[in-house]
């Protein structure tokens, strides 16, 4: 078994091989010296399918080019041991050989007339046609992944919004429940003790101010639909900020339940807040409402 120009890091070698398997000396020099004016490639060799294997399980190649007498064992043995199955295989092939060679259909594998091969430039242009071709799959995957991380990013960043604008809700609807709570409780105490009460539900109405509360909402929402807001406003100027809020709920993908629990109010009102809503956008009664909110572009 003979080694060329292998220089570097197993990482180096990795992807930046071309494995070479061929049991006829004088073919496999013809083989190399073409390959030798590849850049940026090494080259390793192998005259055993055995040692070829070896090498396989060692190091993954960006190519892998076979010429045997037995090139149907050898493309059995090979296929096998290939865990990557993106690594092409160039079969040079003998005669008529081509037309009774198989192999796994999960496997690349090109053939090339070996009379053909070992002609000046053949071998190399045929060569470094695939390795491009990898190149820019490898690109494109690289890329796709890239795109679907960036996505997925977006995605947790646009829930933790969505939690944190329900939250703002939730909060602010707890707190005037109590504030009801303890204003019924005015008639129960004395003097000194409602004046303490009243003290507090003051201080829970200025923490939970409708206008304040929507600033904070507004915000929060518009880094989730950038511009929505400003598109239905200019599309329905009429509605009202708790009709402009149901929308922004719809956009949210919020159900029923979901909306209930944040305003603390049975499904019963949220049917009917979203009926007078279709009413008021004047959408279709076969129309879906969240579809139609959905329509409007953010």
């Amino acid at each position: 078994m003979t080694f060329f120009a292998i220089k570097g890091s197993h990482q180096f070698m990795r992807n930046k091989t071309i494995l070479v398997g061929c049991d006829e000396t004088d073919v496999l020099l013809t083989l190399v010296d073409s390959l030798s004016t590849i850049s940026n490639y090494s080259c390793v060799t192998s005259v055993r399918t055995s040692d070829l294997i070896r090498i396989i399980k060692s190091i993954e190649p960006a190519i892998i080019i076979i010429s045997f007498r037995n090139n149907q064992l050898a493309i059995n043995n090979v296929s096998s041991f290939i865990n990557n199955l993106s690594i092409p295989i160039l079969c040079l092939t003998r005669r008529n050989e081509r037309n009774f060679l198989k192999w796994n259909p999960k496997n690349i594998v090109l053939t090339h007339p070996i009379e053909n091969a070992i002609k000046p430039n053949y071998l190399v242009s045929r060569v470094n046609s695939i390795l491009l071709l990898l190149k820019q799959n490898s690109y494109n995957t690289e890329q796709s992944f890239a795109e679907q991380s960036i996505g997925k990013h977006f995605g947790r960043q646009n829930k933790s919004l969505s939690r944190y604008v329900m939250e703002l809700d939730q909060k602010t609807g707890a707190l005037n429940r109590i504030k009801k709570r303890i204003k019924e409780l005015y008639s129960d105490v004395n003097e000194p003790i409602r004046h303490k009460l009243i003290s507090i539900v003051n201080s829970i109405q200025v923490n939970t101010k409708d206008e304040k509360h929507w600033e904070d909402f507004k915000m929060y929402f518009e880094r989730i639909s950038p511009n929505f807001l400003k598109h239905l406003n200019q599309k329905h100027p009429e509605l009202t900020p708790k009709d402009i809020k149901y929308c922004c709920y719809l956009k949210m993908n919020m159900s029923n339940n979901d909306i209930g629990h944040v305003l603390g109010i049975n499904l019963e009102s949220v049917r009917t807040h979203k009926y007078r809503l279709k009413r008021k956008l004047q959408i279709a009664k076969s129309q879906n409402l969240q579809t139609y909110i959905k329509s409007i572009v953010s």
